[in-house]
């Protein structure tokens, strides 16, 4: 143990002697922490307003809108006067498409919005035969930079739902003040033609005189319906008798015919006899004459009765086909009236009805909001964290230890070397120097502490175990680096640079480990990275349980395996360690 110390001791004498040596020990102990804090503050905010801002988006429009009721319409120009409002974007309004596009090819701009010229149009087309989406073109320059096109898709996306949400909102807005029960309503008439002013009639009242009006007209209809009944039977009546007139004509025809020739036959007959008075015969033959003319009336009346009776009986059954006809539309619409009011009265005592009362209700302007986005998503930060560095900040204090770690094995011998006389075993040779470079480490660690929480000012809920833990990572870290230097030298090194290089692609310390390749999402739980982000991630956001602790007890495995590796695999490796060390000698140009 007192060999240990004294390399610890010899070590520290040497670095105070030499002022290069401790100028270069304080710019082990600042360097890494410049590393973490630029990092952080770089992306302190990336996605906020202030930053995105500063984005150059190109927006143009070819739109030559509609005409609408003699008046030019011109979505585009809406659409361009709400963007002007939005500062998420450094919006760029340039004057023609071509200019906008050129831009994107040139680098200008991040990406562009065109409006095409039917674009107005496309957008009521709905009110046609032809419906066609609307399209807002979009284009990107994807090489410019990896993220922008990701912050310039959002905004994409950002507009067309505002486009979205504008124009449901127009169009529920102008449906509901056309049908708004409300508004439009004048005057109910009664049944007695009297008028009901619209300020005394609320949804409920309407709904009532509706129903009270189809009872009084069904009534009605069931009225008329019997006077049809009612004349139909006088119209069977009228057939009947008809009827009777037809065939008695024929009769009457006949007898007409033999009384006019019996009247002939006595006429001839006293005008040839002697035996008979010509007093008496002229009187007799006058009132032949008087009787023939009276039926010679009654024959041109009886023909004149012929063609009535036909026409009457023509127009008396034309009549009955009309009235049956009537009869069954009048049946009809008693079925249908019946009906109508026993579905309104079905209707007025269900939910929906309530619920539409409550929607006419509504404000117009206020539904037409709702409609345009009806769900609204309540968000529960559990855990909040105030900004993306504060978020970042474990990952790269993390990385900055490594970091810190790796230089020290870089910069500093982990080979000791005899002084004093001392009989200084491996063992003791390997943790004396190592205490070194756990000094210095714990250095880093406080400086990137101090700086993380005071000079840069990331949210972290429990300082102290912030400290603790990085103060514990550093040390895990530098035990790592050092064990592979000692054991395999300068191949260690190059292995302790490998596992960053895996770290910080696999570790999940900037992406979820489940958007990573198959690979990283099998390995990711054996790297130590991933247990020291997650303890100061427990001091940033809140702790949970005991996890901050497990991670703290999962990171002293790696110790274990590191003395393993520094202690054990490190002798069998010292024949190859030293021929690989005099072939980089005979090179001329390696350490």
């Amino acid at each position: 143990m007192k060999n240990i110390f004294r390399v610890f001791a010899n070590d520290w004498k040497r670095i105070g002697r030499n002022v290069v040596a401790l100028v270069v020990v304080m710019g082990l102990s600042v360097l890494p922490s410049l590393y973490a804090w630029f990092n952080i503050l770089s992306n302190w905010d990336p996605y906020g307003s202030d930053s995105t801002s500063n984005i150059k988006v190109a927006v143009a429009y070819d739109d030559t809108g509609i005409d609408i009721s003699g008046m030019n319409v011109n979505i585009s120009t809406n659409i361009i006067e709400a963007l002007k409002t939005n500062d998420t974007i450094g919006w760029v309004f340039t004057d023609t498409s071509e200019e906008a596009i050129e831009g994107v090819w040139a680098g200008d701009y991040y990406a562009a919005l065109i409006m095409p010229e039917d674009f107005s149009r496309d957008m009521v087309s709905f009110l046609a035969d032809n419906m066609t989406h609307p399209e807002i073109i979009y284009y990107t320059n994807q090489k410019k930079n990896a993220i922008a096109p990701k912050i310039t898709d959002k905004a994409k996306t950002a507009v067309q739902q505002q486009v979205n949400a504008t124009f449901i909102s127009s169009l529920t807005e102008a449906i509901m003040k056309s049908a708004d029960i409300a508004d439009n309503i004048g005057a109910i008439k009664d049944s007695d033609g009297n008028n009901i002013n619209k300020e005394n009639v609320s949804g409920n009242s309407i709904l009532d005189i509706l129903i009270a009006k189809l009872q009084v007209v069904n009534t009605q209809v069931s009225t008329f319906d019997s006077v049809l009944t009612a004349v139909s039977n006088i119209i069977s009546t009228a057939q009947s008798t008809s009827d009777t007139a037809a065939a008695i004509s024929p009769d009457l025809s006949v007898k007409f015919d033999s009384e006019k020739a019996i009247l002939n036959e006595l006429n001839n007959t006293i005008g040839k006899s002697n035996l008979i008075d010509s007093t008496i015969f002229a009187n007799i033959a006058n009132d032949i004459n008087t009787i023939q003319g009276y039926m010679n009336s009654v024959s041109e009346i009886y023909d004149d009765m012929g063609y009535n009776v036909a026409d009457f009986d023509n127009s008396i059954s034309q009549m009955g086909s009309s009235i049956a006809n009537t009869l069954e539309l009048v049946h009809n619409l008693e079925s249908q009236l019946s009906d109508s009011i026993t579905k309104l009265v079905d209707f007025k005592s269900s939910g929906t009805y309530s619920l539409l009362q409550t929607a006419v209700a509504f404000n117009t302007e206020e539904l037409a909001s709702f409609i345009s986005a009806p769900v609204t998503i309540g968000t529960v930060d559990l855990y909040p964290i105030e900004n993306y560095g504060s978020a970042m900040s474990p990952f790269y204090s993390v990385l900055s230890i490594w970091v810190g770690a790796l230089i020290l094995v870089a910069i500093i011998h982990v080979k000791v070397h005899p002084f004093g006389g001392y009989n200084i075993t491996s063992v003791q040779a390997f943790f004396g120097r190592y205490l070194t470079f756990f000094l210095i480490g714990q250095a880093q660690a406080l400086l990137i502490t101090l700086g993380d929480l005071f000079f840069i000012g990331i949210q972290c809920l429990h300082p102290f175990k912030f400290w603790l833990a990085a103060s514990f990572t550093s040390f895990v870290f530098t035990m790592i680096t050092y064990s592979l230097t000692v054991a395999f030298e300068n191949v260690g090194e190059a292995v302790a640079v490998v596992i960053m290089v895996i770290q910080v692609a696999g570790a999940g310390g900037t992406f979820p480990i489940q958007c990573l390749p198959t690979v990283y999402q099998a390995i990711y739980k054996y790297l130590p990275f991933t247990y020291a982000m997650d303890a100061l991630r427990e001091c940033v956001g809140g702790t949970y349980s005991w996890y901050y602790w497990k991670c703290i007890i999962a990171l002293l495995i790696y110790v274990g395996i590191c003395l393993f590796i520094g202690l054990v695999v490190a002798i069998p490796c010292r024949k190859l360690n030293a021929t690989v060390n005099k072939s980089k000698e005979k090179s001329g140009v390696m350490i």
